[in-house]
């Protein structure tokens, strides 16, 4: 499977945003390379959780910006925070009662909501988040 390449444009112009952004992306392909030398997907299954938990921690960031820049569309983003990390924790259990082959799913599911959500619904709060200071 492919690795994904960050790209200077996907910076918000938040520096702890951008951080973890790029920490999301680094777990990524740590996945990747993970599933591509791990056929009894042990190695996949720690590095998903430590995928899940970053995400948490980088959601709560992410959220704790808006809060403070009484962002508008807060709930609407918050939500799809949830509803990822509902899906990962679905995948989670899954691969916790060993159904195997699943990786590949799971890597293309976070490869195209991450890509959507930074591309997309993350450059929505830019503006927003300039105009109150945030670096």
């Amino acid at each position: 499977m492919e690795f994904v390449e960050w790209k200077e444009s996907y910076n918000v112009g938040v520096k702890e945003i951008d951080i973890q952004h790029r920490g999301l992306f680094d777990l990524v392909n740590k996945l990747t390379k993970t599933n591509d030398y791990d056929p009894e997907g042990r190695y996949f299954l720690l590095t998903f959780i430590e995928f899940i938990d970053y995400a948490r921690l980088h959601f709560n960031t992410e959220e704790r910006y808006m809060q403070e820049a009484s962002y508008s569309r807060f709930e609407e983003h918050k939500q799809a925070h949830i509803d990822f990390l509902a899906i990962m924790k679905s995948y989670l259990e899954k691969l916790e009662k060993k159904q195997r082959n699943m990786e590949n799913e799971i890597l293309d599911y976070i490869k195209k909501w991450y890509s959507s959500h930074i591309l997309g619904f993350d450059r929505d709060y830019i503006e927003v988040f300039r105009a109150k200071g945030f670096k």
